[in-house]
């Protein structure tokens, strides 16, 4: 522990450094902004005109679909941030997690280290081990919703830009948008062109990277597009107690392939159809899990003894049909999507010394009454098949009247499996691989897992198989009225009926339990928004948002119950977008006030193993955004943003914390030294206690913070473009990025042996980019240096609710990464 403690002192140190560093630059360029507003000309540029002009990057106009229509970023009435390809390149984003910093109130982590996991605001998806819960974020590749949020696992491909909207989206996307929607909009196909490019990245722990497409032309009515990607590199983490690996099994390592084939086919300019096949599958060790009271102080170091491996497969199929009326444009999208993954995991991130260590207990009046069966181990599988149709009419854009009208249907379907063993030796001493498997091998028959199968002690002390489905309904519309050149009002409705079934068998169940569910919900939105000045608009909303709920797999509960209740969300939102300095300073700035009930979360039921999720009935999130690009003398641009955001839980629930539930148990499982764990299930006594103990523990939420929701994210970046002549340029970019700590779980801030069980520590990260342009302007050469200071930085923390453990995964250590690409 003493460990710890010095690794936290000197992280905190290093946070309140670069958070001056960082917020010197960004609070400098944002009073500099705010100067600027609403001033036709630019005092400050203009001794510029004597100067050379500048080389640095412009900053651009992005169209954008938040609105299910095109429209520009600038003119756009939300809190959106679009990020272009070159962008995304520039920081070496290559799948979700690698978002983090650059998007205002966005927190992306991972889960028993197999899933993303999405916050914006504080809203996001806190019951990751209930696979009938529903995100918070809604997905979306080219206008498609993606149902199984383990569909973020897959890296993106061909990127034209990221859309990231903040905010409920509950009118024109309906359900699972409560904190917002994240849209992935890829390359098109063209007709009559032929390019393409091919990118190649190599560097540090054997990274190794291709990334190309090409558009081909067929006749003057088809095109097609086919883009493909595949990446390695060694893990950036080591479990250093894996026998025969001399401490250096891979863990956060990749091996994935990733293609996509689009076909378009447009006979003239009201008709156009596209059709899309996607793949993409993986190959890895697990994702790094460290425990919190891992003895080994470097972050990329495990004390671990549990080979694990993932694997994954994702499939999607998609067709995208337009048709011009003139007074309106009629789209339909429809899509089946299978995703696929299997695996096993370290649940506790240890070996075995140190798991009795830490999580067993030998009763000190009574050396005989000792538990130790803590080692956590999990094989998994999740398979899951969706199909979404949905089709939308919207009149032409600057018309007195714009209109939307829309409808949406999914089905979804999901199979779920686990055996999860707790353990204080291997069968075969030293050998993890002799822990028999029951789950993995067959991954879809239920008569073969967990006691199905049983090999002496070693069976599964949980396992469960689950079938889940999912139908959802809605119809919706939207429609902004011109009241005058410069006054807008708009007005939206959605109903949305969903509905879904549970069938859970856990543990030895005699026949599985059925649980079913509907849920109907009305969700809107009010805005107005004027142009203050030519290129200044302000903008308030009031607006909902709707998260189904569904059932519970957990087979016996007394406390938490079969089912859960929905989230809803209302909204209060005003903002300013404005571009000023003849394009070269823009400043966009976003307050919102969320009244938010029924909050999901993972709870702890009082008999132990039984947990589920619950509802916490209110919470009030509140902030201030604030997004900067200005373009600066002397070839120098400098991006940013800043966010200031506080919660609180308003309404009164009584829970117990898993943690804290873990420490009852094992001192009264100690008591029945031959049951161990199953004594809840084998003896009335045990449970007695047990439940009468963990009832003891609740305690009152009211007054806790929202769970992801730092108070404070900064990131800045100051570049430079060197003008070397004949078209060629040379640009360095320096990033610094701050997070400050939060709690990753509705528990607050719970201290056990000196560890705050449920923060996340703050951070700073410094990141370097550099990039030369040839005067081909078909070639690119770029290197870039990410975590340039080898920080321990802790991108997420995850609390097993049915083991009590948590566990972090780290930013990955300093890495360089060297990349060519060719544009033709």
């Amino acid at each position: 522990m003493r460990n710890w403690d010095r690794i936290s002192g000197a992280d905190s140190r290093l946070v309140a450094r670069g958070l001056r560093g960082v917020c010197m630059v960004s609070a400098t360029a944002l009073t500099f902004g705010a100067l600027m507003l609403g001033m036709a000309a630019a005092p400050a540029f203009a001794a510029e005109a004597s100067a050379p002009a500048d080389s640095a990057a412009p900053i651009t106009d992005i169209v954008v679909t938040a609105q299910k229509r095109e429209s520009n970023v600038q003119k756009t009435p939300l809190a959106i941030t679009a990020l272009p390809a070159e962008l995304l390149k520039q920081n070496a984003v290559a799948d979700a997690v690698d978002l983090n910093g650059l998007v205002p109130g966005l927190v992306v982590s991972t889960s028993e280290g197999f899933e993303r996991n999405l916050a914006i605001r504080g809203i996001g998806f806190n019951v990751p081990q209930n696979d009938s819960a529903q995100p918070s974020i809604s997905y979306h590749v080219d206008g498609v919703y993606i149902a199984n949020p383990v569909a973020l696992n897959t890296n993106f491909l061909d990127v034209d830009h990221l859309e990231v909207v903040r905010g409920p989206q509950g009118t024109v996307y309906g359900q699972n948008s409560t904190g917002g929607t994240v849209n992935l909009v890829t390359v098109q196909p063209k007709l009559g062109q032929t390019t393409g490019f091919l990118k190649v990245d190599a560097g540090m722990y054997a990274l190794g990277q291709f990334e190309g497409a090409l558009n081909l032309p067929i006749g003057d009515t088809l095109a097609v597009r086919i883009a493909a990607q595949g990446t390695h590199h060694d893990g950036y983490a080591r479990a250093t107690n894996v026998p025969g690996t001399n401490g250096n099994y891979a863990l956060s390592n990749e091996n994935s392939l990733h293609g996509r084939i689009t076909l378009l086919f447009q006979p003239d300019d009201k008709f156009s159809l596209e059709l899309r096949a996607e793949y993409a599958r993986a190959r890895n060790h697990e994702t790094e899990g460290k425990n919190i009271f891992d003895p080994n102080p470097n972050p990329w170091q495990q004390t671990s003894d549990w080979p694990g491996r993932i694997e994954y497969d994702n499939d999607l199929f998609s067709a995208t049909a337009s048709y011009d009326f003139g007074f309106a444009k009629l789209k339909a999208l429809g899509s089946w999507q299978m995703v696929r993954q299997n695996g096993s995991v370290n649940e506790d991130g240890l070996d075995v010394a140190n798991a009795v260590a830490i999580y067993g207990y030998t009763d000190p009046t009574n050396p005989a009454n000792v538990y130790n069966d803590v080692h956590d181990i999990q094989y998994f599988f999740h398979r899951s098949t969706a199909r979404t149709a949905e089709i939308d009419l919207a009149s032409p854009g600057g018309q007195t009247i714009d209109w939307i009208v829309g409808g949406f249907y999914l089905s979804s379907d999901y199979r779920v499996g686990y055996d999860q063993y707790a353990i204080n030796s291997f069968p075969t001493t030293g050998d993890p691989g002799s822990l028999l498997n029951q789950l993995y091998p067959i991954v879809t028959d239920p008569n073969a897992l967990g006691f199905g199968g049983n090999n002496g002690f070693y069976y599964p002390y949980f396992y469960s198989y689950s079938y889940l489905t999912r139908h959802s309904w809605s119809l919706y519309g939207q429609a902004t009225a011109h009241l005058s050149s410069s006054l807008r009002l708009t007005g939206g409705v959605r109903y949305t009926h969903d509905s879904n079934t549970t069938s859970i068998c856990d543990y030895a169940c005699g026949a599985p339990v059925n649980v079913a569910l509907s849920n109907t919900a009305w969700t809107g939105k009010v805005g107005v928004e004027y142009d203050v000045a030519a290129r200044t608009m302000a903008y308030g909303s009031w607006s909902t948002g709707f998260k189904p709920g569904g059932g519970n797999i957990s087979a016996t509960p007394i406390v938490l119950g079969y089912t859960y209740n929905p989230e809803t969300i209302k909204a209060w939102e005003l903002g300013i977008k404005t571009t000023q300095a003849g394009g070269k300073l823009r400043l966009n700035l976003a307050g919102f006030y969320y009244f938010y009930n029924n909050l999901q979360f993972e709870g702890e039921d009082a008999i132990a193993y039984q947990g589920g999720v619950a509802n916490i009935p209110a919470m009030h999130v509140y902030g201030i955004e604030a997004e900067m690009n200005a373009v600066l003398p002397a070839g120098f641009r400098f991006d940013g943003n800043l966010t200031v955001e506080g919660s609180k839980m308003t309404g009164h629930y009584q829970l117990l914390d898993n943690i804290t539930g873990y420490n009852i148990d094992k001192k009264i499982f100690a008591q029945y030294p031959s049951l161990g764990d199953t004594c809840v299930f084998a003896s009335p006594t045990c449970a007695a206690q047990d439940v009468a103990a963990r009832s003891s523990a609740y305690y009152d939420v009211y007054g806790n913070p929202a769970p992801n929701l730092p108070s404070v994210t900064a990131t800045g970046t100051l570049s430079h473009t060197l003008d070397l002549g004949n078209g060629s340029s040379f640009l360095t970019a320096v990033q610094g990025e701050y997070r400050h700590s939060y709690v990753n779980a509705p528990y607050g801030d719970v201290v056990i042996d000196g560890v705050h069980v449920y923060r996340t520590p703050g951070y700073v990260l410094w990141n370097l980019s550099l990039r030369y342009k040839p005067s081909d302007p078909r070639l690119t050469f770029s290197a870039s240096v990410k975590n340039v200071f080898n920080t321990g930085a802790v991108l997420g923390q995850f609390t097993n609710q049915f083991g009590g453990e948590v566990t972090r995964q780290y930013e990955p250590p300093r890495r360089l990464i060297v990349s060519a690409e060719y544009k033709f």
